[in-house]
């Protein structure tokens, strides 16, 4: 995907005729497919606010390394002789090649250039760089991998492409303080899935935004927890301001325990559990990509990555207790099943919207009474808007 002409900010209202809905309408089906908005959408949301990528235990050694696609950036995490996990462009400074090819790796003394074998180490220092001694300008210590900004909570790596802006805490303590309770980084990765979705990364957010649609895609999950359970208790949309995440909790019906094929279990409880966080099941949108599904024996986590303006790669994964994780008839498919089930269910409602929206037809619905997360998510979407300057009004073509 090339680059946009300007992926600064802009304090212009849209340009194009993107039309903004009325209170009730849902946005205009333009904003799923089109690529200049997905190229304004990587560079305002997803190169500028906080993205989960990753858990501290993946990064065990001095040297232990993953690469990870985020838009068309590619960046390097690596855990340094300190003990501290940094991240870098993963770019070399002599011809922009990207350097490390590999998904991850253990132990790296350093990271050499495919390309001219220009060799950084794990700090990201450039360390050798063939023939370039008594270059004019040329200063080894100016030319060291592009730095990005890493944080840590509740065991998860987090990354911030924007050098300047809130730090983690300032952009979603908020929402950290209402899980501190628990002890997230002590829990182990017990099943992950990756699914190759054919809808635009909204689309995705909406699904997980609202339970309208439970009740005839999802009659598992709607058995265990009935889809007017529960309450919503975070917004985008606040009166005092913006917040990065939204979402609330749905209530399992009768004696049910958890979200499993029985809607039991015998696993130990995540530590903190109170009584009534044991009939709840926590879901919560993170501003832009991840999904936090809080159990009372599981933490299950999605990630949507676009890959284009209509597919989407979502990460999906499960954690438990390291007590559970540890057993010898340690079996996490009660959960990772039923809940490979639902993600296929909605992958196939949100592939099918994505079709219907790139209609000519199509120029926006009208909100439920069900759906006032996703009012609120779009809202809050096509307001970061005002800050984009779009293209002019485009054609399919097709």
């Amino acid at each position: 995907m090339a680059p946009p002409a300007d992926a600064g900010p802009s304090t212009r209202p849209p340009q194009g005729g993107l039309p903004s809905s009325p209170a009730h309408r849902t946005p205009d089906g333009r904003i799923y497919w089109d690529p200049e908005i997905l190229r304004s959408e990587l560079d305002q949301f997803f190169y500028r606010n906080w993205l989960c990528v990753g858990r501290v235990e993946e990064f065990a050694d001095t040297g232990d390394y993953q690469t990870r696609r985020v838009g068309r950036e590619s960046i390097l995490l690596v855990r340094d002789a300190e003990g501290k996990i940094r991240g870098f462009y993963n770019l070399c400074r002599h011809r922009g090649t990207r350097v490390v090819l590999e998904d991850s790796g253990k132990g790296a003394r350093s990271f050499i250039c495919p390309y001219h074998a220009w060799s950084y180490d794990v700090t990201g220092r450039l360390i050798g760089a063939p023939h370039m001694k008594g270059q004019a300008d040329f200063d080894r210590k100016e030319y060291g991998l592009h730095p990005i900004r890493v944080d840590t909570w509740g065991g998860f790596v987090w990354v911030n492409l924007e050098p300047n802006g809130p730090s983690l805490s300032e952009a979603l303590g908020p929402f950290f303080q209402r899980f501190d309770r628990f002890p997230l980084a002590s829990l182990r990765l017990g099943g992950r899935q990756v699914y190759e979705v054919e809808a635009n990364w909204k689309i995705i957010v909406e699904n997980f935004s609202e339970c309208y649609h439970c009740a005839p895609v999802h009659p598992s999950l709607n058995r265990l927890t009935p889809y007017l359970s529960g309450d919503n208790d975070a917004s985008f949309q606040q009166q005092n301001g913006r917040s990065l995440f939204s979402g609330g909790f749905m209530e399992f019906a009768r004696d049910f325990q958890s979200m499993t094929r029985t809607g039991y279990t015998t696993r130990p409880l995540l530590p903190g559990m109170t009584a009534e966080d044991k009939k709840r099941v926590y879901y919560y949108v993170l501003f832009p990509n991840t999904f936090f599904s809080l159990h009372p024996d599981y933490l299950m986590i999605h990630h949507g990555w676009p890959v284009s303006p209509t597919h989407t790669r979502v990460e999906n994964e499960f954690y438990f207790t390291p007590e559970a994780v540890a057993d010898p008839n340690f079996d996490p498919s009660d959960a990772v099943g039923l809940w490979d089930e639902i993600n296929r269910q909605d992958w196939t409602v949100c592939q099918l919207a994505e079709e219907g929206m790139g209609s000519r037809a199509w120029g926006g619905g009208h909100y439920s009474d069900q759906e006032d997360l996703v009012r609120d998510f779009d809202e809050f979407v096509v307001g970061e808007y005002g800050r984009l300057r779009f293209p002019p009004r485009a054609s399919r073509g097709d």
